[in-house]
C-alpha cells in the first residue's frame, strides 16, 4: 500500500519494538495523547516487552471489524498499520480531548497514516541486520532491557557457529543457512549479532529446562551439518540486566574452551562457590590438611543433613560424641561435617558411618547421608579426596535419604554426567576415563565416554568404546544407537542405517522409551528412497505422541507419501508442517512442486516455490524442484536456468543432472545432453530410481543413434 514488502513491519517487529514505535508515533502526533500499539493475537507466549496493553482497550479492538482506514470511535482514535503478514496492528490514541481528536479530517488521517508507515519503515532498518534480515544486536539490547520477567519464564541463548569459507559469498550463504536453521526452532525472537553469533529468546523456566533446551539445540544443529557450535545461556529474571550481555559473552568463551560443542550457563559462572564439587572455605581446608599431613593412607567422610526437624543444633554437635580417639570432625557449616579417619578400610567404614548416621537420626531426628573416599586412590591428590567425598554424596542422592556411599566408579559416572549436562565435555571425558580405571569394561561408563568423545569430535575413539560395549553385550541398545550417530558423523549413512535398524529391533523387544531413533531412521529411509519402510517408522513415531520434532515428522511423511504416490496424504502432511513453521523452505518447495505436478493449482504452486527461493536462494534442492515444476509447465528455457543454478550450488546433485539431460533434450541440444549423461553414468553413488532413469536415458540416446 505505502511501502514495499521488504519494508513492511512484521508481527515480530511490533512485539519486540512496540515501545520504540509508540515513542516515534507519539512525537509525530500534533496533540498530546497516550499512544499504544495493539497487536492482534498477542498471547502469553509472546515476550512481555514493555507494559501490557490496557485490557479494556484490547477487548474493544478485538470486537471491531477489521479495517485498513484510520477512524475515530468511542472517544479513541485508531490508526491501522500495514504488516507483511495477515495480522492486525493498530496505533491507539487515547487520554486526549475527544472533541479535539474528532476534528481531524479524513484526508489528514490518511496522510498521517502514510507518514507513520514511512517513518516506522526507516526506524525498523535501525534494528535489522541487512545481511540476514534478522533483528540485530540493538534490537536484542532493547528487548532484554525492557522485558518484564519476574517469574523467570524466559531465557536468552547466544549461539556461536564456526565455519571456514574462502569467499565472502560463501560466508554469507553459510550465515543465512544457520539463520534458517535457527528460525525453525521454537523461539520467541531471533537476533544476528555479527561474527557468526546469534541470539535466541525462548520460554524455558528453571535451570534444568534451560540446560535441556541447550542440549537439544546443539544436537539439532549437529544433525544439520554444523561442525562446531558453542552455546551460552542465561535466564532473563535478573536484577542487573546491564551486565547480562557481558556475562553471556564470558560464558561463550568458557563454552569454547570446553570443546567444539561446549555449553555454558551464566548462572553456574556467577554461583561458582555453590558448585557441588567446590572445595570448602580456607579455614576448613587448613584443618583437613593438618589432619592428613604425613599420612600415607586415610579415609575422609562428608556427613550432610538431608532434612531436619527444625532443630538449630549443629550437625557437628551431634557427631562429636560418636567419634573414637583416632577420628576427628571438621564442621563445614551447620549441616555439613567432614570426619577424618587415619586408616583406609572401606568395608569397615561403610558400616561404621552407617551406624553413626543412624545414631544421629535417633538422637536429633535428622536424616543424614554420607559420602566417603579413601586415600590413596588412582592418582588423586589428598585435596582431591574432598571433591571425591562430594561426588560420592551426589551419588548417594540417587538412593533413598540417609544412604552411605563410598566413592567408586559409579560416583565418577555421576560426576561425569553432571559435567556433560553442564556442557563441559572435556571434564566429562576425564571423569568417565577415571571411572574406567577403577572398573575396566563397565558398559555404562564406556557408553557415556563414547558420547562425550563424539561431542569432542573424537569420533574414531568413540566408536572404539561402543565396539567394546558390543563385544560384552551384542544387543546393547545405547551402544548400537551411538554407533549409528558416530557413523553419521563420518558420512557413512549405510552403516549408520544398519546400526539404527539393529537398535530398533532391541528397542522394540525391550519396550525402551525414546523416539529419536525413529527420527534418524525416517530421515535415512527417505534419503535412500525406501519410502514404505520410512512410513512404517514414521507411523510408530506418530503413535508415540512425541511433541518434539513434529515439523520433521510431517515433512518426512510428506516426502515419503509423495515417494509412494499417495499425493493427497503428502500434501496434507506438508501443509501440517507449514502450519507449525510457515517458513520451512523444504516443506514449502515440496508442496509447491506437488501442487504443480498434480494439478492442484499451478499458480499457488509457483508462489510457494518462489517464496522458498526468496527465503533461501542458496538451497540446491529448491532450485531443482523449481526447475522440475517449470519443465512440467512447458517452460524449458526457464527450467534450464533453474537446474543450472541447482548444479552450481551442488555439482553432484544426481536428480538435477537427470533433469538437465531431459531439458537439454527437449530444447534439441543433444550434444550437451550427452556430455551431462556421460558424467551421470560414471557416478557410483546413484540411488535406485536415479540409476533406473539414467539407464533409461542411455537406452533412448543409444536408440536415437
Amino acid at each position: 500500500m505505502y511501502c514495499s514488502q521488504g519494508q513492511r513491519l512484521t508481527v515480530k517487529d511490533c512485539l519486540l519494538l512496540a515501545p520504540v514505535f509508540e515513542q516515534v508515533v507519539r512525537q509525530l502526533f500534533p496533540v498530546p495523547a497516550a499512544v499504544r500499539l495493539w497487536i492482534e493475537g498477542r498471547g502469553e507466549s509472546c515476550i512481555p516487552v514493555g507494559p501490557d496493553f490496557p485490557d479494556h482497550l484490547g477487548q474493544r479492538l478485538a470486537e471491531q471489524e477489521q479495517s485498513a482506514d484510520p477512524r475515530f470511535t468511542d472517544g479513541i482514535l485508531l490508526c491501522p498499520v500495514v504488516l507483511a503478514d495477515d495480522h492486525r496492528a493498530i496505533f491507539v490514541f487515547f487520554d486526549a480531548d475527544p472533541a479535539l481528536l474528532k476534528r481531524f479530517s479524513h484526508d489528514w488521517l490518511h496522510a498521517f497514516q502514510k507518514t507513520i508507515q514511512e517513518h516506522l519503515a526507516i526506524v525498523r532498518q535501525v534494528y535489522i541486520d541487512p545481511a540476514t534480515g534478522l533483528h540485530n544486536i540493538r534490537a536484542m539490547d532493547h528487548c532484554v532491557g525492557n522485558i518484564s520477567d519476574a517469574h523467570g519464564r524466559f531465557a536468552l541463548y547466544l549461539i556461536s557457529v564456526h565455519f571456514i569459507r574462502r569467499s565472502h559469498g560463501g560466508i554469507s550463504r553459510k550465515i543465512n543457512y544457520f539463520a534458517r536453521l535457527l528460525s525453525a526452532t521454537d523461539n520467541l525472537a531471533l537476533f544476528f549479532l555479527g561474527q557468526g553469533v546469534f541470539g535466541l529468546v525462548v520460554e524455558r523456566a528453571g535451570q534444568k529446562q534451560r540446560r535441556m533446551y541447550a542440549h537439544r539445540l546443539q544436537k539439532y544443529l549437529k544433525r544439520r551439518g554444523v561442525q562446531k557450535v558453542h552455546i551460552a545461556f542465561s535466564s532473563l529474571d535478573r536484577a542487573k540486566k546491564s551486565s547480562l550481555q557481558t556475562d553471556l559473552f564470558q560464558a561463550l568463551a568458557v563454552a569454547e574452551r570446553r570443546g567444539p560443542f561446549g555449553l555454558c550457563d551464566t548462572d553456574v559462572l556467577r554461583e561458582d562457590v555453590n558448585h557441588p564439587f567446590a572445595l570448602p572455605e580456607k579455614k576448613v581446608l587448613r584443618k583437613l590438611r593438618t589432619l592428613w599431613r604425613g599420612k600415607d593412607a586415610f579415609c575422609l567422610a562428608l556427613f550432610s543433613r538431608d532434612a531436619h526437624n527444625g532443630s538449630t543444633v549443629a550437625l557437628s554437635t551431634l557427631l562429636t560424641p560418636l567419634l573414637t580417639e583416632q577420628e576427628h570432625c571438621v564442621a563445614a557449616g551447620n549441616d555439613e561435617v567432614y570426619v577424618f579417619c587415619p586408616s583406609a578400610l572401606s568395608s569397615h567404614y561403610a558400616s561404621r558411618f552407617g551406624e553413626m548416621a543412624s545414631s544421629v537420626q535417633a538422637t536429633g531426628g535428622d536424616v543424614v547421608s554420607v559420602g566417603f573416599s579413601l586415600y590413596p586412590c588412582l592418582k588423586f591428590t589428598k585435596t582431591d579426596s574432598i571433591r571425591n567425598c562430594r561426588k560420592a554424596l551426589m551419588h548417594a542422592s540417587f538412593y533413598e535419604a540417609g544412604s552411605v556411599v563410598a566413592f567408586d566408579h559409579l560416583s565418577l559416572n555421576v560426576s561425569g554426567d553432571y559435567a556433560f549436562d553442564e556442557g563441559d565435555f572435556r571434564r566429562a571425558v576425564r571423569e568417565y576415563s577415571l571411572g574406567l580405571q577403577l572398573c575396566p569394561g563397565e558398559k555404562n561408563l564406556l557408553n557415556s565416554l563414547g558420547v562425550a568423545l563424539i561431542e569432542m569430535n573424537r569420533v574414531h575413539e568413540a566408536m572404539e568404546t561402543f565396539c567394546q560395549v558390543l563385544a560384552l553385550e551384542p544387543d546393547n541398545h545405547m551402544a548400537l544407537v551411538n554407533l549409528g550417530y558416530a557413523c553419521l558423523c563420518q558420512g557413512k549413512e549405510g552403516q549408520a542405517l544398519e546400526y539404527f535398524e539393529k537398535a530398533l529391533a532391541v528397542h522394540h523387544h525391550f519396550s525402551l522409551d525414546g523416539t529419536d531413533i525413529y527420527r534418524q531412521l525416517g530421515r535415512l529411509y527417505c534419503r535412500m528412497e525406501r519410502y514404505q519402510e520410512a512410513l512404517a517408522v514414521l507411523d510408530r513415531w506418530r503413535q508415540a505422541e512425541d511433541d518434539e520434532g513434529k515439523l520433521l515428522l510431517h515433512r518426512l511423511s510428506g516426502l515419503a507419501y509423495a515417494g509412494t504416490g499417495e499425493t493427497f496424504k503428502a500434501i496434507q502432511s506438508l501443509q501440517r508442517a507449514l502450519r507449525i513453521h510457515p517458513h520451512d523452505v523444504e516443506s514449502m518447495s515440496l508442496l509447491g512442486l506437488l501442487y504443480v505436478e498434480q494439478g492442484e493449482g499451478e499458480e499457488a504452486g509457483f508462489l510457494l516455490l518462489d517464496k522458498a527461493l526468496s527465503l533461501d536462494e542458496n538451497e540446491c534442492d529448491s532450485w531443482y524442484r523449481y526447475g522440475r515444476a517449470l519443465f512440467f509447465a512447458g517452460r524449458e528455457r526457464e527450467a534450464l536456468a533453474a537446474v543450472g543454478k541447482s548444479l552450481r550450488l551442488c555439482r553432484s546433485h544426481a536428480k538435477a543432472m537427470i533433469l538437465q539431460v531431459r531439458v537439454l533434450t527437449a530444447l534439441g541440444r543433444q550434444q550437451q545432453a550427452r556430455r551431462v549423461l556421460g558424467r551421470l553414468a560414471r557416478k557410483r553413488d546413484l540411488l535406485p530410481s536415479e540409476k533406473r532413469e539414467t539407464e533409461h536415458l542411455l537406452r533412448d540416446f543409444s536408440e536415437a543413434g
